[in-house]
């Protein structure tokens, strides 16, 4: 591992959450002596870190989508100032002098 702070793809980030939970099963097995231990530990920090930084990365690119939305958006699914959408008369409403009921 070269860089812990790169982890710009989701390839990237998934390696890294393989390798991390390849490093625990390794600590769980109890086979590592105290100094390998230690060194898996500080490995598997930098990982856990380079993982939350992908994840806090693609959480603000979801809300920077999510503002860059345009506000008239739910206007025009309701077809709002949409002139081409015909008016739909209600049963009561009397408006219309082609409806002869």
């Amino acid at each position: 591992m070269t860089d812990p702070s790169s982890a710009d793809s989701p390839a990237e980030f998934e390696a890294s959450l393989e390798a991390l939970e390849a490093l625990v099963a390794r600590m769980e097995s109890g086979e590592l002596g105290l100094e390998q231990s230690l060194g898996e530990f500080q490995r598997g920090m930098e990982l856990v870190n380079r993982c939350q930084r992908a994840l806090d990365d693609a959480q603000r690119r979801i809300e920077a989508l999510a503002q860059e939305t345009p506000a008239d958006a739910s206007a025009q699914n309701d077809h709002g100032g949409n002139t081409n959408v015909p008016r739909t008369a209600e049963p009561n409403d009397s408006t219309d002098p082609d409806v002869p009921f």
